[in-house]
């Protein structure tokens, strides 16, 4: 659209170029509606940039420590906490919940899918670190060949001996061995 050499124009400028905006300003405004221009509805300042707090000072320095909590966590795929969260987080909602309306069972199940998504991680990350019957027994095989290959005959018994000393779950390892 044409704009009218004599119309207003924006007077905001750019912070990275110092170059100051070509839109038109809106009638009774020094800016466009693109830098704050409009009238104010419901209670807000038109069309002024929204003022939320997401990029302020004091809410970054908040995440980074958070962050850096997460970061120097001993065990980052503990996630017993973010499922009692989440599970307290749907008893709490459905406490306060009066009628079942159509958002209501939504967010009921978006808080359920949530919980399911969070047990079946849980789940993953401990199969994955378990072994499966099929290692156990390759694992077994391995340690009886080289058994054979590398203890001699009159010294297997003992050293079945101390690899069951070693390898008995009941026993605490004595930190000499």
């Amino acid at each position: 659209m044409p704009m009218n050499d004599d119309a207003q124009r924006c007077t905001a400028t750019a912070k990275s170029t110092g170059e100051r905006c070509q839109n038109p300003a809106v009638s009774g405004w020094d800016v466009c509606r693109m830098h704050g221009a409009g009238s104010p509805k419901n209670g807000t300042t038109g069309g002024a940039p929204p003022t939320h707090g997401r990029y302020s000072a004091k809410r970054r320095e908040s995440l980074q420590e958070k962050i850096q909590a997460f970061r120097e966590d001993p065990d980052p795929a503990e996630m017993w906490e973010e499922l009692a969260l989440l599970r307290a987080v749907l008893q709490e909602w459905l406490g306060e919940v009066d009628t079942l309306d159509e958002d209501t069972v939504g967010v009921i199940l978006d808080l359920q899918n949530s919980i399911r998504r969070t047990l079946d991680s849980i789940n993953k990350i401990r199969t994955r670190s378990a072994l499966t019957a099929a290692e156990v027994q390759y694992l077994q095989s391995r340690v009886a060949d080289l058994f054979k290959s590398y203890v001699p005959e009159d010294r297997r018994g003992e050293a079945i001996g101390e690899l069951k000393e070693i390898t008995d779950p009941s026993e605490p390892l004595n930190a000499s061995q």
